[in-house]
């Protein structure tokens, strides 16, 4: 009889625990071997560049449903060489720094949903004015960042999810024009004070006629 994830047993605690490797507990447990940060993150980064690769040739790999199912199966096909949870929704609460915690487990599903709906609302974001398109994204990158729906990974998840949304209207995405830490700070900023200003002008600059798929 397989023995359940120890992840997904116990209290909160318990959860946040299984999710690292003891009797240190400062490592994720992991696929590949890794037993420090550094290894681990070296491994991730070189993994996650050949699945993204054979994802980008072969796009039917993750059904396009623009919505919670099409986010896991996004971050399955990029972890699954790193984490035995690929694929599933986290089961432990996260914040970042100091400010407000993501949403709680057992509501992952509800930014995302909404993000979803608007989606479909607006047929792919092509019904969506092309002066209009930064501020659009920018609120659904910020319901899906509030979501957070995995324990590690959620950054190059939603990336590539916002790839694949707007080559439906043959637009693209060149995060190579910003810091990553300016797209974390926007982030940030947005979902403890509720200002996507700072997100929507990240979006105004890279935001392409360029599609990755």
């Amino acid at each position: 009889m397989t023995q359940p994830a120890p992840w997904t047993v116990g209290d909160d605690e318990d959860h946040w625990y299984g999710y690292l490797i003891p009797p240190d507990h400062l490592v994720l447990r992991n696929l590949v071997g890794a037993t420090t940060a550094e290894a681990l993150e070296a491994a991730e980064n070189d993994l996650l560049e050949y699945r993204l690769a054979e994802l980008r040739e072969h796009p039917e790999l993750v059904p396009r449903s623009y919505d919670l199912d099409h986010l896991c199966g996004l971050h399955r096909q990029l972890f699954q060489d790193v984490y035995a949870w690929a694929g599933e929704l986290r089961t432990v609460g996260l914040a970042k720094g100091e400010g407000d915690s993501f949403m709680p487990p057992h509501g992952i599903g509800r930014p995302v949903a909404d993000a979803a709906a608007r989606i479909v609302e607006t047929e792919l974001l092509r019904r969506v004015p092309a002066a209009k398109l930064p501020a659009e994204i920018a609120s659904l990158y910020d319901f899906l960042n509030f979501g957070h729906p995995f324990r590690e990974g959620n950054g190059r998840t939603q990336r590539e999810f916002f790839a694949q949304l707007l080559a439906e209207s043959g637009r693209g995405l060149a995060w190579d024009r910003i810091e990553m830490r300016e797209l974390h700070s926007a982030c940030d900023f947005a979902r403890n004070r509720g200002d996507l200003s700072y997100l929507r002008e990240i979006f105004e600059k890279i935001l392409t006629g360029q599609p990755s798929y």
